[in-house]
């Protein structure tokens, strides 16, 4: 992960400069041009973030985050090679590496936080290699990544035997949650817990 923040940190670095650099050449104002690459990166951030976020809360990934990510991403990668057209073909390819490299290692670092929370929560239980008779059941605590997950968390954990159920208002004053969301938590939860089923007896 440290190596995919080191790679998406210099070519967003060097793709913000080449970007800048268009606008000045087209006579932009300097403030003018600073706005036009941190739109385009902008957009490319906020549609992956709507993806991370779709993806915790088992929501379905609106349309237009794909299609602001990939117009991000063109827009981006246009203008770097505009920026480098003058100087021949190897200033274009090496112009296009920045953005290439920006939204790939961008995407593969939110790849990693979006399946953190799957492979954390849905690792199947190995038997020991050593003692494959032996099943070794320990339980492995999830930390929460935000708020929600805590409050979710927090809630089933309220519902085990023995505990007292946490209502809307105190997952909302414990976690600063939003009322929405602690009703949401709420109805997921309540939702995917088992029906006890009723053995009552025929006459």
């Amino acid at each position: 992960m440290t190596i995919l923040l080191g790679v998406a940190g210099a070519a967003g670095y060097v793709s913000y400069h080449h970007f800048y650099a268009l606008a000045i050449s087209l006579g932009e104002r300097h403030d003018m041009a600073v706005l036009y690459p941190a739109m385009s990166d902008g957009v490319i951030v906020m549609a992956s973030l709507v993806m991370v976020y779709c993806s915790r809360r088992r929501l379905p990934v609106p349309l237009l985050a794909y299609v602001s990510l990939g117009v991000g991403g063109i827009v981006t990668l246009v203008a770097n090679v505009a920026h480098g057209w003058s100087g021949g073909v190897g200033s274009r390819l090496l112009s296009a590496l920045a953005p290439v490299a920006f939204v790939a290692a961008y995407e593969l670092l939110m790849w990693l936080v979006r399946s953190g929370r799957k492979t954390a929560s849905s690792t199947p239980e190995k038997e020991h290699l050593c003692h494959p008779s032996e099943k070794v059941a320990q339980p492995v605590p999830l930390l929460p990544m935000d708020r929600y997950e805590a409050a979710r968390l927090t809630f089933e954990e309220s519902l085990q035997p023995g505990n007292k159920r946490l209502g809307r208002r105190a997952l909302m004053n414990r976690w600063g949650i939003e009322q929405r969301e602690a009703e949401e938590i709420i109805a997921e939860v309540e939702q995917e817990r088992p029906t006890p089923s009723l053995n009552g007896a025929h006459p």
